[in-house]
């Protein structure tokens, strides 16, 4: 088994926290861990923990499929959990304008 890719993981990581327009220390106040640790996951100089990846994840609002889609030989299924997952948040008449668009697509 090969491991972990932890700089495209904690590449995520940063990437998912600027999109949310959240800081380091905000993520580390949710955390309750220094600053300096999220940097260092963020930058790969550390192996995030399952615990603090899933803290990470809730912190930021999403699955932490997000982060480790590109460690799957599949990638395909995590992107399909997250979409059904945002499916099930959606009115009947949103799921069908939706539907469309990838109709279109």
């Amino acid at each position: 088994m090969r491991e972990l890719d932890f700089q495209k993981i904690g590449a995520k990581i940063r990437e998912r926290r600027l999109a949310q327009g959240y800081t380091q220390d905000y993520l580390a106040n949710h955390l309750d861990v220094d600053t300096s640790h999220i940097s260092n996951i963020e930058h790969g100089r550390c192996k995030v923990s399952l615990t603090a990846l899933v803290g990470i994840a809730n912190a930021l609002d999403c699955s932490v499929d997000l982060f480790l889609v590109s460690e799957y030989r599949n990638e395909e299924l995590p992107v399909d959990t997250e979409l059904i997952k945002k499916l099930q948040n959606c009115n009947l008449e949103k799921k069908k304008q939706i539907s469309r668009i990838i109709d279109v697509l």
